[in-house]
């Protein structure tokens, strides 16, 4: 002998590490193929629900002003209120929302809310967003940054409630 041992422990191991990694893509692909994972990337309202858990809101979003089409598109998808238009900030809010959505779909099953609600964050992009889009209907009659009420400033949603939908805020 010239004093190498035998490798086969070490190919073993490369081996199964090898197998391993191609079922947990295969179970990956699977999954993002059953989930509807590429409807994500659109602007659809209809990649938002999905899930059964948006079913309420979708269905209230396409009673509202903002699911009546104009030249075939709607006036507001999910993604033109509750995301913001700029495009790197958009991706980023996207990936953060839909990792999220799915840690809490895969691991938090037992502690799932009935219906989501709008963290502080969302909020924010709501408003920037109803502020962006109807800024110049409103200019003239409300100051979008005051509240006569107190100290947070006024929240479009605080009076107009159920334009987008009703759940959730």
């Amino acid at each position: 002998m010239n004093g190498k041992e035998p490798k086969k422990p070490l190919s073993f191991v490369a081996l199964l590490l090898g197998v391993l990694c191609l079922f947990a893509c295969i179970i990956g692909l699977y999954t993002f193929y059953n989930a509807k994972g590429m409807s994500y990337f659109s602007n659809e309202s209809e990649a938002c629900n999905n899930c059964h858990i948006m079913n309420d809101v979708y269905n209230d979003w396409l009673k509202s002003s903002h699911s009546k089409k104009i030249a075939g598109k709607p006036r507001a998808t999910c993604n033109d209120c509750h995301l913001p238009h700029s495009f790197v900030e958009k991706w980023i809010a996207k990936a953060e929302s839909g990792i999220g959505h799915a840690y809490a779909f895969t691991f938090k099953l037992d502690v799932l809310p009935t219906n989501l609600s709008a963290t502080q964050k969302s909020k924010g992009m709501i408003q920037d967003n109803c502020v962006r889009c109807h800024s110049e209907m409103v200019s003239n009659v409300v100051n979008p940054t005051t509240n006569p009420h107190g100290n947070e400033s006024l929240s479009c949603v605080s009076c107009h409630t159920g334009v987008g939908h009703k759940r959730g805020f």
